[in-house]
């Protein structure tokens, strides 16, 4: 995009998954930028044309046209990108920072040099954005990120300049918006000091992702993609997912299903589902055999015939399924398998988001010291710091206190 852009040495950043060939000429297609940039090339010399700022400078950064006599006339060499509509658009994204003399010159609310700063704020707006994967971001945390990476000032001026960035990208195409939950503005009021922060959140479109993962592999920058781990076994596979974005998870282990013929993806998430010790990496393994269909239902019905953890895990999984009546459920099955459960999403990060949203009387303390789970006094250890219901918070301090006691 420009010299401030990411470095050679970076760390590795999360895979992305990236859309078709399909997929990305429909968004470039409905880009409005893409929109205004071929009608004002097709306007070009006729009465009445367009007189837009912005789109004119943006055109001359695409290579569109040029300054003949004082005029704009089209680059006739580079004709053939008003029919490429992605060339188009990853050209008018790599851009974007030469419209910022624009604003600097018709805008009087942005900063100083506004059009030296705008292709700092893109870069680092758009590395942000996609080192955040999937997960959107509050729009009112970008100002603390730029002033901290960019050592800009905190004030109004700042935040516009902020707002006219997020506007050219999302003109272009490549942001989404979308509204904040309660629990994310409460996140956002702690970390800014704001008691009533802006409820937008924000995150980067499919094409956008394509083309920063283009830029940061032709820096040098370990940004890999969706698929590229499918050949190693489920169990490395499993091991680089911890600290993935949910749904960066379910697609590399979808993906790593689809490399190899349905016999052979069940064999060897059976043999994992069997033999691993780690809880997450159970759960990974039914979501493997989940991909393939009833054969797959079938071979977690024989791990659940075998019992042990591995077999109550099964258990539960085939009752989501709808594979097994929930009244065939043995109690011991449902307290090891939603234990184990507990304890995948403890090394995943979402327990303790997960105990806000159980049941009310449910109870989480005598589910867990029930299960004889390798992981109980861990969890219980969780629960006793973060339920919401002060009682059952106390009950799971004294549980943990009871089993550290007792030596287990």
């Amino acid at each position: 995009m420009n010299e401030q852009g990411p470095e050679s040495d970076a760390p590795p950043m999360p895979a992305a998954v990236l859309p078709t060939e399909a997929e990305l000429r429909v968004a470039a297609e409905q880009s409005i930028v893409l929109k205004d940039l071929r009608r004002y090339v097709a306007a070009l010399g006729k009465p009445g044309e367009p007189d837009n700022a912005l789109i004119s400078r943006w055109a001359e950064a695409c290579g569109l046209v040029r300054v003949v006599d004082g005029a704009h006339v089209a680059v006739e060499e580079n004709a053939n990108l008003l029919d490429s509509p992605v060339e188009l658009w990853e050209r008018a994204y790599l851009t974007i920072g030469e419209t910022g003399r624009v604003f600097a010159v018709e805008d009087d609310d942005v900063p100083p040099g506004f059009d030296l700063m705008l292709p700092r704020l893109v870069s680092t707006i758009a590395f942000t954005l996609y080192g955040s994967g999937p997960t959107p971001v509050p729009v009112d945390l970008l100002p603390e990120v730029l002033t901290a990476m960019l050592g800009l000032e905190r004030s109004e001026s700042t935040r516009h300049a902020v707002a006219v960035t997020l506007d050219l990208l999302e003109r272009l195409g490549a942001l989404h918006q979308g509204v904040a939950d309660p629990a994310e503005l409460a996140s956002v009021t702690k970390v800014t000091g704001d008691p009533s922060p802006s409820p937008a959140m924000i995150w980067l479109t499919p094409i956008a992702v394509w083309a920063i993962n283009r830029e940061l592999r032709a820096a040098g920058v370990n940004a890999p993609v969706v698929g590229e781990s499918a050949d190693e076994s489920l169990d490395s596979l499993c091991s680089g997912l911890v600290g993935t974005a949910a749904a960066i998870m379910d697609a590399e282990l979808k993906a790593w299903a689809r490399r190899r013929s349905p016999s052979a993806t069940i064999e060897e998430a059976s043999a994992f589902l069997r033999t691993t010790k780690r809880p997450e990496g159970r759960l990974f393994a039914l979501v493997v055999l989940g991909a393939t269909g009833e054969p797959g239902v079938e071979a977690a019905a024989e791990v659940r015939a075998e019992g042990g953890v591995p077999g109550a895990v099964a258990a539960m999984w085939l009752s989501e399924q709808g594979a097994v009546r929930r009244e065939t459920i043995t109690r011991d099955e449902v307290a090891v398998g939603m234990t184990d459960h507990f304890a995948a999403m403890h090394v995943l990060g979402s327990f303790v988001h997960q105990l806000a949203d159980l049941e009310d009387g449910f109870d989480v303390v005598d589910l867990l010291t029930s299960s004889g789970h390798p992981a109980t006094r861990e969890l219980l250890d969780v629960v006793g710091a973060n339920h919401p219901d002060r009682a059952m918070a106390k009950k799971a301090r004294t549980a943990s206190f009871k089993l550290r006691s007792s030596g287990r």
